[in-house]
């Protein structure tokens, strides 16, 4: 096992250790880590001759950015379970630094972009799709892999095989705006068909993207929890909702929410309130 390279070390890792277990979705990401953004020249050293330099030089190979932390991050997994079956005697990785990398905040579409957007899809193949997102908070693909049969009608409940998490598994609720759209989508599609929305995930964000040049398709995600947040939802709620993790998670654009809220009250603070002396 010693003499394994790096590429084939990869991928045994890749199928004995990750295929078994985890969601499509993540399982592309880690292969188009392995596929596109591990350089050749890395795959083909042998692990006991990967230095702590040769990761340096691959990773600034890679453009900044998100890629890059999730290249290390496939390759420092990669690393650490050769170290535990003794394939190395090290994980070169630990004498790497960390990858930086600040993450982009979700904006949430004002009213008016909101409106814009609407107007934007009418008429259009997305639109069914796009008002899910809307009207849900579903991620991205938790709304492409969802199923007929995924909808229960009778208890007014949907499964929505989450993406992300053990616990982004959950129900929503069947509404009545839910329901038009479902039945609108219905028409669209063969009956044949078990997805609900048959698109590709690429081909709907570029769609997004044409309809609502400033913002992301994940953006509609943002403006499901901030319409939650300004209608007076409970933030446990919206949480289990969306499937986050934390209710940190969903309570951070609830405080950005209250906090506008809160700076219109402010205003209406003064120290001569008009008031009858008589």
């Amino acid at each position: 096992m010693k003499k394994f390279t790096f590429g084939e070390w990869l991928r045994v890792w890749y199928e004995t250790y990750k295929v078994p277990y985890l969601k499509p979705y993540s399982l592309r990401n880690i292969e188009q880590m392995i596929r596109l953004h591990t350089p050749e020249w890395l795959k083909v050293k042998r692990m006991v001759s990967v230095s702590a330099f040769d990761i340096d030089r691959a990773l600034a190979e890679i453009p900044r950015g998100r890629t890059r932390v999730y290249a290390r991050q496939v390759w420092y997994s990669a690393f650490r379970k050769a170290f535990q079956l003794g394939i190395v005697d090290r994980n070169v990785l630990e004498q790497t630094d960390s990858v930086r990398y600040r993450k982009i905040s979700g904006k949430a579409l004002t009213i008016s972009e909101q409106q814009d957007f609407l107007n934007a899809i009418q008429g259009s193949r997305y639109q069914w799709l796009m008002l899910f997102y809307l009207h849900s908070g579903v991620r991205r693909m938790e709304a492409l892999t969802l199923l007929w049969s995924d909808i229960d009608e009778k208890e007014n409940l949907i499964l929505i095989r989450g993406t992300k998490t053990e616990g982004s598994f959950r129900y929503i609720f069947l509404t009545d705006d839910l329901k038009v759209i479902l039945k609108e989508q219905r028409k669209q599609v063969d009956r044949r068909e078990p997805r609900v929305f048959p698109f590709v995930a690429q081909t709907v964000s570029k769609a997004f993207k044409a309809f609502c040049p400033k913002h992301h398709l994940h953006d509609l995600r943002h403006t499901y929890i901030t319409r939650c947040a300004e209608c007076g939802m409970s933030v446990k709620v919206c949480q289990q909702l969306v499937g986050h993790a934390s209710a940190d998670m969903t309570l951070n654009v609830y405080m950005h929410v209250l906090d506008g809220y809160k700076r219109k009250e402010a205003q209406k603070f003064t120290l001569f309130p008009d008031f009858d002396t008589t």
